[in-house]
């Protein structure tokens, strides 16, 4: 007898990446705006997205964790594709194992989120990319 929970949840993630395709329609993709300016906003999202992560509470606690974790997903996919990583959406069937894989493809490239989180919640300056000083 297949299982159940297995089916609910394989279902549950295929619709996540379903409402990824779809923000990612709805995204504006400006012209003008410059990779710093996708990593300021990816880093923006990151760091809410820590801080939100037990601050969830209410009955509505779901659909505003399934928010920022879109948010945060879509602009990490807007600047792996910037930076010429491979992202593939049906790949965010496990949202986490996506994300975790497109976060280290950063780490290869010398981009780690959590070192910009540390240093804005140090009060050291948090524009340090690409190994500059």
């Amino acid at each position: 007898m297949p299982d159940c929970t297995d089916a609910r949840t394989t279902l549950i993630m295929s619709i996540y990446a379903q409402l990824l395709d779809k923000a990612l329609g709805q995204t504006h993709h400006d012209e003008a705006s410059t990779t710093g300016d996708a990593l300021a906003q990816l880093l923006e999202l990151h760091h809410r997205l820590g801080a939100n992560l037990s601050g969830y509470t209410g009955a509505d606690w779901a659909p505003a964790a399934v928010a920022d974790q879109l948010a945060y997903d879509v602009a990490l996919i807007e600047f792996c594709r910037r930076l010429g990583i491979e992202v593939i959406l049906t790949r965010f069937g496990q949202p986490q194992h996506e994300r975790t894989r497109l976060e280290q493809a950063l780490v290869a490239r010398g981009i780690r989120l959590d070192e910009f989180d540390a240093r804005t919640e140090s009060g050291e300056p948090s524009h340090r990319v690409y190994g500059q000083r």
